[in-house]
């Protein structure tokens, strides 16, 4: 069954399968890509709505954009977990 539009956050078969036929189209409708197709469009889809979601909520920073998130010395935390 076709998962509803907006449902545990992922994209619909429907809107899915539209992506995976614009993919499809754009490499010249060269037939025996559709896996790859229906993945790379799926995997579009799911990217895009996490970006809208973070963009309607400015509390979530996307870990690439924390700041502190780079250790200086990693091998200070080993020696912590170690411990």
């Amino acid at each position: 069954m076709a998962n509803p539009k907006g449902a545990e956050g992922r994209p619909s078969e429907d809107e899915i399968s539209q992506r995976a036929y614009e993919l499809y189209l754009q490499r010249g409708s060269v037939p025996g890509h559709e896996t790859d197709d229906w993945l790379q469009a799926e995997a579009e889809l799911i990217e895009a709505r996490r970006n809208a979601e973070e963009a309607f909520d400015p509390g979530i920073t996307p870990p690439s954009r924390r700041s502190g998130t780079r250790r200086e010395n990693p091998s200070a935390t080993r020696r912590t977990l170690r411990q």
